[in-house]
């Protein structure tokens, strides 16, 4: 098969790769993303139950249930764990083997995976997503939920989070814009005044528009069906979703069926 190009950036992924532990203390630099949970797991599987998977009619439980859904740098397993909670067949990955060593420790303390984990489906790799389209792996939802920002290609990360998306699924996106109001709020006040993040976390020229994201999928053959703002309140630690999209966005695509 023809080998992609990476879009991994060595130094993003030591940098996450270094957050260790920290990736699951409640009180830590990693808090705004526990408390985004709730907003990008409501989102997912409403866009999901929407255009990707309908439920029988009165069918119970969540629109992911039994759902294969890959989360694409997973870090310490935010994200994939909640997923996994509500049913999602959920396979976390990460260039980082040091997160996938801790989202699997802390997976396993809490019954997830492993003996205890009998309902639970679950899985972490370290590998990159060229890695996992050498194999041929597809699913039926790709999430990459604030990873984009911290690629070193980010056409190419597009294309091949677009080529994991099975026949008729869909590609969820959750990042920040590049805008005036991004730079204030998530560089200078979050990470040098406020200290919700630490310092060097992003680099606001990576940010990516929802309108050049869109562009990018276009090409890959996705059509965006929903993008919505998400704010962050880091007095109440809480998220709520708004018109504006200048900070943080949420995007949800769906591969288009070939023209005949």
């Amino acid at each position: 098969g023809s080998s992609r190009a990476g879009t991994v950036d060595q130094e993003e992924v030591d940098k996450f790769g270094a957050i260790g532990e920290g990736w699951w203390e409640a009180n830590g630099a990693q808090k705004p993303l526990h408390s985004f949970n709730r907003l990008r797991v409501d989102f997912l599987a409403s866009m999901s139950k929407q255009h990707v998977v309908a439920p029988p009619p009165g069918a119970a439980g969540s629109a992911l249930a039994g759902v294969r859904v890959v989360d694409m740098g997973c870090g310490g397993g935010i994200l994939s764990e909640e997923l996994c909670r509500i049913g999602a067949h959920v396979t976390g990955v990460d260039a980082s083997p040091e997160n996938i060593r801790v989202a699997e420790a802390h997976a396993l303390k809490g019954g997830l995976i492993g003996e205890a984990g009998g309902r639970y489906h679950l899985a972490y790799r370290a590998a990159t997503a060229a890695q996992l389209l050498e194999e041929g792996e597809t699913y039926t939802v790709v999430v990459c939920s604030e990873v984009i920002e911290h690629v070193s290609d980010v056409p190419e990360m597009v294309s091949q989070l677009c080529s994991l998306v099975e026949e008729g699924g869909g590609l969820c996106i959750t990042t920040i814009n590049r805008t005036h109001l991004s730079y204030g709020l998530g560089v200078l006040l979050a990470e040098n005044i406020l200290g919700l993040v630490p310092k060097g976390t992003h680099d606001w020229a990576k940010f990516v528009t929802p309108e050049e994201l869109t562009r990018l999928l276009a090409a890959n053959g996705f059509r965006v069906t929903r993008v919505i703002g998400a704010a962050y309140n880091p007095l109440i630690d809480s998220w709520s979703t708004t018109p504006d999209r200048s900070v943080n966005y949420l995007l949800f695509a769906t591969r288009e069926p070939p023209r005949a």
